[in-house]
């Protein structure tokens, strides 16, 4: 179910019902109680009811009609995928060149959907891979290689963001084992790890992680100390940064300490 399917359910429920607990809210809707607390949260932030223990009540006792989808907030968060292609355009080829020399005949890869693993797969020659992406645009660059089985990861699709993402696609990359993982993020931290701009993508990315053997990130140096809402993990999660430049030798020591090894595009 769609978020703003969700928040007209709740919206209604609540105007039929005056008040319900969030195990009423999970058992009609058929969704998980931390869902319904996080819709909730959402709600009345946004002014359309008051949160009680354990459930929810109409804001003053009269509850306020949802005219347009209220989870636009989500997808607002970051950029759109047209955007983010046309920046920092020759760093993201740079960084993809290095990321090549992970890659094998043989492999079992995975790339994310953004644009620095469009890149990557724009690079990729016609060899004999197999490619997990939950990206669109990725999926067209790999499509005309002949030797590189493509798998598409679907579930619910973002216009903006031209990839799937949600539940039912982090359920669909939990049953693979990868080699390899080519992924990006919104921002890094010295001491708050790997960040996303919204949690479906901080989610997402987790799983990504876990059933990889080996996790490459490629982040360029737009991205340090950016300011991201949530977190995807430590660096001790990953095994290979490759960036243009990191700021200074402390993010290269707090890093190396993790066992990552690091790719700088601007260091010789």
């Amino acid at each position: 179910m769609l978020q703003a399917e969700r928040h007209h359910k709740i919206n209604e429920l609540l105007k039929a019902n005056g008040s319900l607990l969030v195990n009423d809210l999970s058992l009609m809707l058929n969704i998980s109680k931390e869902t319904i607390r996080r819709d909730l949260a959402f709600l009345e932030k946004k002014g359309y009811l008051t949160r009680t223990h354990g459930g929810a009540v109409p804001v003053g006792n009269q509850i306020k009609h949802i005219t347009t989808p209220v989870d636009q907030e989500y997808e607002q968060s970051g950029e759109a995928f047209r955007i983010r292609s046309n920046q920092n355009t020759d760093t993201k080829i740079k960084m993809a060149k290095k990321a090549l020399a992970y890659i094998e005949p043989g492999d079992i890869i995975m790339l994310d959907s953004s644009t620095s693993s469009w890149f990557l797969a724009r690079q990729i020659p016609d060899i004999e891979i197999t490619a997990l992406t939950t990206s669109l645009n990725t999926i067209h660059a790999l499509a005309c290689k002949s030797n590189i089985r493509v798998i598409g990861l679907g579930g619910e699709y973002s216009e903006k963001y031209e990839s799937f993402s949600g539940p039912l696609t982090e359920s669909i990359v939990k049953e693979f084992s990868i080699n390899k993982l080519f992924f990006s993020c919104h921002g890094i931290g010295l001491t708050t790890g790997i960040r996303e701009s919204n949690e479906n993508q901080a989610r997402l990315k987790q799983m990504m992680i876990s059933v990889a053997d080996k996790s490459i990130l490629l982040c360029d140096s737009t991205k340090v100390e950016r300011r991201s809402f949530c977190k995807v993990c430590d660096y001790n999660k990953i095994d290979v940064l490759i960036t243009d430049q990191l700021p200074s030798d402390e993010y290269r020591t707090e890093i190396g300490w993790n066992n990552v090894k690091i790719i700088e595009t601007s260091r010789k």
